[in-house]
């Protein structure tokens, strides 16, 4: 059970700079096994920069809550268990994650009368006799908010969204003084909104395996010619397919003389902008309907900047707005305060990571755009230099960015270009502006997948007919080749105009190409006599250390030059960018590692009749030698494994001796075994960049994308260190 106090307002200070503050007060109680509850704080502030200062955004809790958190995230049964592993890992210390904060001090809350909420000497809230409410926020260097907060209008109820209780007041007149660190408080005067809620509930973390994600918008509006709207939106989503099973929308309406009209808005979102950080997708634009009072508006959000906090999942959108449109047929303008927490369960970090697929795609997009045009062609082919004249434009599209878009129009699971951003993010740089750098990454290893596929002789990826069979070879290779230049088309934009920069940058992009060609050309060469000399002698050392070199030359230097030129952007310290290079190495080897592990599992478990699938047994049909059936060579005895590899040698066996030989393989501990191999690597890398990285909601997650790498397939380790519970 929720209990929130919320105040949130415009500024204006005497030289006519304006501002915004929100302040939201939330104590919770959660049902307790024995004996009483005891209850939870938390506190979230954020202030605009006035005369276009960065916004000031703060969020604290006390120790209860972060007890609260901790105690949920192990008992939560949907989250995806890498999550939460990495997410028990993190606040098994007691102290939040940041940028969440610990209270300094303890919480006080009146128990009866009027509101009186002291918050470990961070905010203050304070009810007056005559009905208004004095806020006060400290930062670390002093005075940030000092305001008074008066209701000029009656409370309306809160009324139409389940059981939810409580009161608004809008249109509060607001007097008092703000302060900038480093600067004199300020004077300042505004209106501002009051929110007292009650028996809500957050959409975290909950306990079991629940079926459902919730989440909410709140959209306060008012109008300059005196009208104010609240309007609420819930949605409750099915966790498996993502569609919303539920949706309950309600508003109040108080017209400038009082009366108050309950209303059934009709609320459609327009646009949305889909957070790097979090990788949370939030309406940005709104179009409301409400029928009973004649009006019908848009309300744009001002700023796309997400507040982290792991009470609401992973983050909520808290900004002002502009209000446009029609009142009784008559034009209005006004401003709205928006809150956005959308679903946000985590209950497959691969679907997740998915998440930065239609950013990518947006971004691809304009790398590779629909249609052929004289400047698309011109940037294609070396940005000028020289006149296009005679090169036809369309036949340069159909050859060179038809071919590429092929395959990144389906997309991919969108772990490589989560590196580049979370490497930034792990520096304390918002990767936002980088964007462009998610389809530098995604056109790369999709060129790399094209010129596999015809080197390997496959006939699909991901889903759609490989690009040679429907381009033919000659453009395949030739299209995707040229896609290794992308970075070169981009980094103007993204890179700031710093020599030094860019040559690292390009360095780092150089050594990954040519490295993963040298784990290409080990891959297409094969390990056939490496194995054999293997079997031979009962001994795999050297046969592993060519495997996985061939694994780290080929997936992870890449994964580490994405990581490394994320790194340099960031302005990282040398240190820490080799320790991030190196972890993103190895996550990209136990990556590798790991796929051969699936698609041993894969020759064990038929496809149904018709369907395709990457994870097939295709590796042992083929003849491929990988890390499980290297493993297998000292794990089975002689006579078996020669006998196993003389049926698959060469390539051709049947599906009976496909079967076979996975059965063996698996069951003689070669799994587990490469399960150990690839958990290792990535645990040795994550403890020593662990200690070089503040904490922080992007490390849980890179944290977890490791979990995943390695142990795709398996459950998590528990934290006594068990490989499978």
């Amino acid at each position: 059970m929720l209990e929130r106090w919320a105040l949130r307002g415009r500024l204006c200070g005497e030289a006519g700079e304006s501002s915004t503050f929100a302040v939201m007060f939330l104590r919770g109680v959660d049902a307790a096994d024995a004996g009483p509850s005891v209850p939870w704080h938390a506190l979230l502030w954020s202030r605009s920069g006035a005369g276009g200062r960065e916004p000031a955004v703060r969020t604290w809790m006390d120790g209860q809550a972060v007890a609260m958190l901790r105690s949920a995230v192990e008992a939560d049964g949907a989250m995806d268990p890498r999550v939460r592993a990495a997410l028990a890992e993190a606040l098994a210390d007691g102290t939040p994650v940041p940028p969440d904060r610990l209270l300094p001090g303890p919480v006080a809350v009146a128990a009866t009368g009027r509101v009186g909420l002291e918050y470990g000497g961070v905010a203050a809230l304070q009810e007056a006799a005559d009905g208004s409410y004095r806020l006060t926020v400290l930062e670390e260097d002093g005075l940030g908010l000092d305001l008074v907060v008066a209701p000029t209008r009656a409370a309306l109820p809160h009324r139409g969204l389940g059981d939810l209780g409580g009161h608004c007041r809008p249109r509060c007149d607001v007097r008092g003084v703000i302060a900038v660190p480093g600067e004199r408080p300020a004077a300042v005067s505004g209106s501002g909104w009051y929110d007292h809620t009650t028996g809500a509930d957050l959409p975290r973390m909950t306990g079991g395996r629940p079926t459902a994600d919730a989440g909410w918008s709140r959209l306060d509006i008012g109008l300059d010619c005196g009208w104010d709207i609240c309007v609420g939106d819930v949605r409750v989503q099915d966790l498996v397919s993502r569609r919303v099973t539920d949706r309950l929308t309600a508003a109040g309406v108080v017209a400038p003389d009082g009366t108050v009209v309950r209303a059934r808005p009709h609320l459609a979102e327009s646009s949305s902008w889909t957070s790097l950080a979090t990788l949370n997708t939030y309406p940005t634009s709104w179009e409301v309907r409400l029928p009973e009072v004649d009006a019908q508006l848009t309300v744009t959000a001002t700023v796309d900047q997400d507040i982290r906090s792991l009470l609401f999942g992973w983050g909520l959108l808290c900004t002002d707005a502009e209000v446009r449109g029609t009142l009784g047929g008559r034009p209005v303008r006004g401003r709205a305060w928006v809150e956005v927490v959308p679903a946000q369960k985590v209950t497959d970090i691969v679907e997740y990571l998915g998440r930065l697929q239609k950013v990518t795609r947006r971004e691809v997009d304009l790398l590779y755009p629909d249609r052929p045009s004289p400047a698309l062609t011109a940037s294609l082919l070396g940005g000028c230099g020289t006149s296009t004249e005679g090169m036809s434009d369309t036949t340069v599209h159909e050859t060179m960015v038809r071919p590429i878009r092929h395959l990144t129009d389906p997309g991919g699971r969108g772990w490589r270009t989560f590196v580049c951003c979370a490497a930034m993010g792990l520096l304390g740089v918002d990767s936002g502006a980088y964007a462009p750098l998610l389809a530098v990454v995604e056109v790369i290893h999709s060129a790399n997948l094209a010129i596999d596929d015809v080197q390997d002789g496959s006939t699909s990826r991901r889903g759609v007919p490989a690009v040679h069979t429907v381009y033919g070879v000659p453009t395949a290779i030739n299209a995707a080749t040229a896609a290794y230049f992308v970075l070169d088309r981009v980094i103007e934009e993204v890179v700031p105009d710093d020599d030094t920069l860019r040559l690292g940058v390009y360095q780092r992009w150089i050594r990954a190409v040519r490295a993963a060609h040298g784990g290409q050309a080990v891959d297409i060469a094969g390990h056939t006599e490496a194995m054999d000399q293997a079997v031979a002698a009962h001994d795999p050392t050297a046969l592993l250390a060519r495997i996985q070199a061939a694994h780290r030359f080929k997936t992870g230097l890449p994964a580490r030059a994405f990581a490394e030129i994320g790194g340099l952007i960031a302005r990282g310290d040398t240190p820490r960018i080799d320790a991030l290079g190196e972890y993103f190495e190895a996550v990209g080897t136990a990556y590798q590692i790991t796929d051969d592990l699936l698609d041993l599992h894969g020759a064990t478990i038929p496809a149904p009749q018709g369907a395709h699938r990457k994870h097939c047994g295709e590796d042992l049909r083929t003849g491929k030698v990988t890390t499980p059936l290297a493993r297998s060579v000292s794990l089975l005895p002689a006579e078996e494994i020669s006998r196993l590899w003389r049926s698959v040698r060469g390539g051709g066996a049947d599906a009976a001796t496909v079967r076979e030989v996975a059965t063996a393989v698996t069951g003689c501990g070669a799994v587990q075994a490469c399960y150990e191999e690839a958990k290792a690597h990535v645990d040795a890398a994550w403890h020593r960049l662990d200690p070089l990285l503040a904490e922080s909601v992007t490390k849980v997650l890179v944290r977890a994308l490791g979990n995943y790498a390695a142990l795709r397939g398996t459950e998590v380790p528990a934290q006594d260190g068990v490989l499978w519970r």
